[in-house]
C-alpha cells in the first residue's frame, strides 16, 4: 500500500503509534493527515513544521531521530531525502509526484487524498533561503504567509501550522515602524493607536515562541510606548537589553522608558552604556546629559553637553539642551523633578517643541 508524500511529510509505522491512536493521545495534526495499513503521515509545507511536529511526537516517546529503526521519519518530498536513515520506507517518484510505502508490502495500492493526481502532484515549489531574498513579505493572513516573488511578480502562499514568527514579525515591526514614538511625543490615538495594538498582538504570539528574540522585544518597547504603556515597554527594553549588550538602540529607549518612569539612576547607567557604545555620536551624549541633568548631577551634565558640542557645535538641540543645563545651575530655571518639567517650555526663552530635547 503506498501514500503520496507532500512538501515535508512526517511518516510513522503504524503498529509502533497504535495504542496512541486507540486511546485518542494521538490526531491527525493537520487536514494533510493520511494512513494506510502500515503508515500514518502528515504533510507540512516548511520543514520548521515538521521538525516542530516531529519534538512533539517525542514527548510521546516515539523516536523520529535515532536511526536505522526509528518510528518516524521526516521525507522531503523535493530531493526524496529521508530523516534519519531508515530502511523499512521506500519511496520513488510517480509523474509529478513522490508516493512512499512500507518496504516489503505491495506498492500497487494507493490511499490518497481526494482529487489527487499523480500528473499534478503536491504543486508546491521548493524554494531555499536565496530564494528568499526575491521574496516580498506581504501580508499574514491567519497562518498563511503572502509573498511577491519580485521577479515575476505572482503571489506566493507558505501555509503554517505553527505560529508563523518571522512573519508576524515582519508584519508588526513595518506597522510599529510607521507610528514611532519620541519620548515626550503625544501617545498615539485613533486608528493609529488601534494599528499598533494588533500589531502587539502578533508580537505577542511571537514572543511566546521565541522570549528571547530581542528585535521582538525591542518592538515590543516601542509599540507599547508609543500608546502610552510605559511600564511594559520599560519591561521589553530591559529585558532586550540584558539579551544584548551592542546595540545601542537598545540602552537608547530604555533610557528613554527610564526618564518617563522618573527612574533617572537607571537613565544615567544605561546612557552610559550608549554612550560607550556610540561615542562619537553627539545625540547619544546628549541624551546622556538630560540623565545627568534629571537626576541631579549638574557638573556632570555641563560636562557631558560640552563633550557632546565639541563632536557638533552646530547641533540645535543639544545646545538647546546645554541652555536649559546652564539655566538651571545658575539658579535661573529650577531643578525639572520629571521628564515633564524638563519638557515645559520657558515662556518666551525656550521655543522648542518639548521632545527635542530627546535625540534619536
Amino acid at each position: 500500500m503506498t501514500i503520496p508524500i507532500e512538501g515535508y511529510a512526517v511518516v510513522m509505522l503504524k503498529s509502533r503509534i497504535q495504542h496512541l491512536l486507540d486511546d485518542g493521545t494521538l490526531k491527525p495534526a493537520n487536514c494533510k493527515t493520511i494512513a494506510d495499513d502500515h503508515l500514518w503521515a502528515s504533510s507540512f509545507m516548511t520543514h520548521q513544521d515538521a521538525v516542530k511536529y516531529r519534538e512533539s511526537l517525542e514527548e510521546l516517546d516515539i523516536n523520529g531521530t535515532q536511526g536505522p529503526d526509528s518510528d518516524l521519519v521526516i521525507i522531503n518530498e523535493f530531493d526524496q531525502s529521508v530523516t534519519p536513515y531508515c530502511e523499512w520506507l521506500a519511496s520513488t517518484r510517480w509523474e509529478k509526484a513522490i508516493i512512499a510505502w512500507k518496504v516489503g508490502t505491495d506498492p500497487q495500492k494507493l490511499f490518497a487524498y481526494e482529487g489527487w493526481d499523480p500528473k499534478v502532484g503536491s504543486g508546491l515549489i521548493f524554494g531555499t533561503k536565496e530564494d528568499m531574498k526575491e521574496m516580498e513579505f506581504l501580508r499574514v493572513e491567519g497562518n498563511i504567509e503572502v509573498y511577491r516573488d519580485k521577479r515575476t511578480g505572482k503571489e506566493l502562499f507558505i501555509g503554517r501550522t505553527s505560529t508563523p514568527v518571522e512573519a508576524y514579525f515582519k508584519s508588526a515591526s513595518e506597522i510599529i515602524r510607521k507610528h514611532f514614538h519620541n519620548p515626550g511625543q503625544p501617545f498615539l490615538t485613533g486608528t493609529a493607536a488601534e494599528e499598533v495594538q494588533e500589531s502587539l498582538s502578533l508580537l505577542d504570539q511571537v514572543l511566546a515562541e521565541e522570549p528571547d528574540w530581542w528585535n521582538a522585544l525591542w518592538f515590543y518597547g516601542k509599540g507599547h510606548s508609543a500608546i502610552g504603556n510605559t511600564e511594559k515597554a520599560y519591561e521589553a527594553f530591559r529585558r532586550a537589553f540584558e539579551l544584548e549588550k551592542d546595540v545601542e538602540a537598545i540602552p537608547r529607549e530604555l533610557a528613554g522608558a527610564c526618564l518617563s518612569l522618573n527612574k533617572f539612576e537607571e537613565a544615567v547607567e544605561v546612557n552610559q552604556h550608549a554612550a560607550s557604545l556610540r561615542p562619537d555620536n553627539s545625540p547619544t551624549i546628549g541624551n546622556l546629559a538630560i540623565a545627568y541633568l534629571l537626576a541631579g548631577k549638574i557638573p556632570e551634565a555641563e560636562k557631558t553637553i560640552h563633550a557632546a558640542l565639541k563632536l557638533d557645535p552646530t547641533d540645535k538641540i543639544n545646545l538647546n539642551i546645554q541652555k536649559t543645563i546652564n539655566d538651571v545651575s545658575s539658579g535661573a530655571r529650577s531643578q525639572p523633578q520629571t521628564f515633564e518639567d524638563l519638557m515645559k517650555p520657558v515662556p518666551s526663552v525656550n521655543k522648542k517643541k518639548p521632545w527635542q530635547f530627546w535625540k534619536k
